[in-house]
């Protein structure tokens, strides 16, 4: 049974929320936190794969995303110059609205790409049970602090302009490994019919964000991977890192090796790390994606 209901943020906010709770006896719930230009309602295989295997599953669409954007003009926009943190903060509403639904099932949660950056800092703040980063990353300091530069710069005359130059170098960039097979979202997965859903999806490869939205992703992205953050893990939070070996979010492969050594590095006892060789940016939407739900949802097991 998949429902869909509004939640109030903490700066009252409605949030458009998905759950998929097709479960006899749950015996955890995992929050979904999803990606960049994207919304809940895509992780639908993946939730109601979670639900035969036991698990309640539950996904927002981030604000300014999916049906969480007020119209048209506010898809693909995000506050400035706090944007990252109301995302933040957004899914401790969602984490709060969990524990006060199913308080006795262990909360468990899955972050992916921009929704990875934003779970590293979530689990800095809320308490749960167990964290899955999905195509993940890190991005060199010189060139986070330029971009970062130029969003604040052009963001700080108008935060709702559309960026065609920050779009085309955050989506065509990850794009020219896969050039030869001319699809603008090859990035994404193997599956063509993945491309082309994505493109065709409103509330998809159509958004184009604005510079409040890439000054708020790159302020996340350096937020997450900032050595305060990293060592503000609590140590004893088992982690899951996930990537795909042709993932250029994750520098084809060679990102979260790193990060799960940073993890280590900084104490935190139990880091487990998969590649996916040949896999690409979106695992759960991948030729191989059966393989991947049957892998998260046994490492979930193991830490109930």
């Amino acid at each position: 049974m998949h429902t869909e209901l509004k939640i109030t943020t903490h700066d009252n906010l409605p949030l458009h929320v998905h759950i998929w709770e097709e479960v006899a006896d749950p015996i955890g719930i995992v929050q979904i936190v999803h990606g960049m230009a994207e919304h809940g309602a895509r992780y639908s295989q993946f939730a109601r794969y979670l639900n035969s295997q036991g698990f309640i599953a539950i996904a927002d669409d981030h604000r300014g995303f999916g049906k969480s954007a007020s119209d048209e003009a506010g898809l693909g926009h995000l506050p400035f110059p706090d944007g990252f943190d109301a995302m933040v903060s957004d899914e401790v509403s969602v984490a709060d609205f969990v524990k006060a639904r199913y308080p006795d099932l262990p909360h468990l949660l899955f972050g992916h790409s921009m929704g990875s950056f934003v779970t590293r800092v979530l689990i800095t703040q809320y308490k749960v049970d167990a964290t899955v980063l999905a195509g993940s990353g890190l991005q060199p300091d010189p060139l986070l602090k330029t971009g970062l530069l130029y969003a604040r710069f052009r963001a700080k005359k108008n935060a709702t302009r559309r960026s065609k130059v920050l779009h085309k170098l955050s989506f065509y960039g990850f794009n020219h490994e896969f050039a030869k097979e001319k699809h603008p979202f090859s990035w994404l997965s193997r599956d063509r019919e993945v491309h082309q859903a994505y493109m065709e999806d409103p509330f998809g490869g159509q958004v184009i964000g604005s510079l409040g939205f890439y000054h708020s992703l790159l302020r996340g992205v350096e937020q997450s991977q900032n050595e305060k953050t990293i060592r503000s893990t609590p140590k004893e939070l088992p982690l899951l890192l996930i990537s795909g070996s042709k993932d250029p979010v994750g520098h084809l492969g060679k990102d979260v090796p790193k990060l799960a050594v940073k993890y280590e590095r900084a104490g935190v006892e139990d880091v487990t790390l998969k590649i996916y060789e040949d896999a690409r940016h979106e695992l759960t939407n991948e030729i191989n994606k059966e393989q991947v739900f049957e892998d998260v949802s046994d490492w979930y097991r193991k830490q109930i």
